[in-house]
């Protein structure tokens, strides 16, 4: 069989203004946009606790979480200012608000699950802890 048999078997089509459907493509992920939100959130906190006294194991624990959600931790070389006690707590606070937000409104079901987890864990934080008491 020739060229142009091969084509035609295989279904080749160069009419233009034939029906052929296009290319699916993809729809976009509703949840991108919030799971990127969450890495920055994440990613500052490292950042900026990093330079912190004291806060070490805090900075352990957003490395994990980062990682849960596949987002590569911020170099070793930014460095932040240090952080006085009152903002730590101040900023996981609002972390772990941001994080049960992000948790209510995604759409998937695994997502929210892992959100609302950050939330719980960042609020389980001795730090933020001793802030309520």
């Amino acid at each position: 069989m020739g060229v142009l048999g091969t084509v035609a078997l295989s279904g080749c089509d160069l009419d233009p203004t034939s029906s052929s459907a296009p290319p699916q493509v993809a729809p976009p992920d509703p949840d991108q946009d919030i799971v990127e939100a969450a890495r920055a959130e994440l990613s500052t906190l490292i950042v900026r606790l990093s330079a912190t006294r004291g806060a070490a194991a805090l900075v352990g624990v957003h490395r994990v979480q980062l990682a849960a959600l596949d987002g590569e931790p911020p170099s070793a070389t930014r460095r932040g200012h240090p952080l006085a006690h009152s903002q730590v707590a101040a900023r996981e606070r609002r972390a772990a608000d941001r994080f049960s937000r992000w948790a209510l409104t995604c759409q998937s079901g695994d997502l929210a699950r892992v959100l609302a987890s950050i939330a719980t864990g960042i609020r389980m934080q001795p730090v933020v802890q001793e802030a309520r008491s």
